[in-house]
């Protein structure tokens, strides 16, 4: 799921920063396959959590208890909201005929849902990360993910703000 959440990120920031149809429609067919893999990842995952879980920390650690519900939410979550929206990508990027990405493509591929999603679901790996090396009880790790959503939105506002401001006629003059 980490890996998934890796290749997910650099295929949805290489289609914000594309130029070209061709390359937006190889890197949104590369995240719907990933993004449909998230359920499967987890099952991989909850395997050896769960036996660790059984077999030597109990359900009385409140990091544990919180980074299982964030991965589930992760994993089902994440396709339910994302995978319509890169399906959606990869048939617009399909049926354009010009090299040059069109703005009803551009603005699919800036869709503020999607990047919040996206955003959100990566800061919350990295909080289950930290929370797996930190053991934080109850408040703790609450609060980390409460940190991790929040980091999430501030993240897909800094990228789809780069990209406006890079895009903007005002600039593009001066460069």
């Amino acid at each position: 799921m980490f890996m998934a959440i890796a290749i997910l990120a650099t295929a949805m920031l290489s289609m914000l920063y594309a130029k070209e149809t061709e390359k937006i429609r190889l890197w949104s067919n590369l995240a719907v396959k990933i993004d449909a893999l998230f359920p499967l990842s987890t099952l991989i995952i909850l395997a050896p959590a769960l036996y660790l879980v059984f077999s030597a920390w109990g359900w009385g650690m409140a990091w544990i208890n919180v980074s299982l519900a964030a991965l589930l939410a992760n994993s089902f979550l994440g396709p339910v909201i994302n995978l319509r929206r890169l399906k959606g990508i990869l048939s617009a990027a399909n049926s354009e005929t010009n090299s040059a990405p069109s703005a009803e493509l551009l603005s699919k591929v800036r869709d503020r849902i999607l990047w919040t999603s996206v955003s959100i679901m990566s800061m919350i790996i990295v909080g289950i990360l930290f929370l797996m090396a930190v053991k934080l009880p109850l408040l703790g790790s609450l609060i980390t993910m409460l940190i991790a959503v929040a980091g999430g939105f501030v993240l897909a506002n800094v990228l789809l703000a780069k990209v406006k401001t890079a895009e903007t006629p005002d600039t593009a003059s001066y460069r």
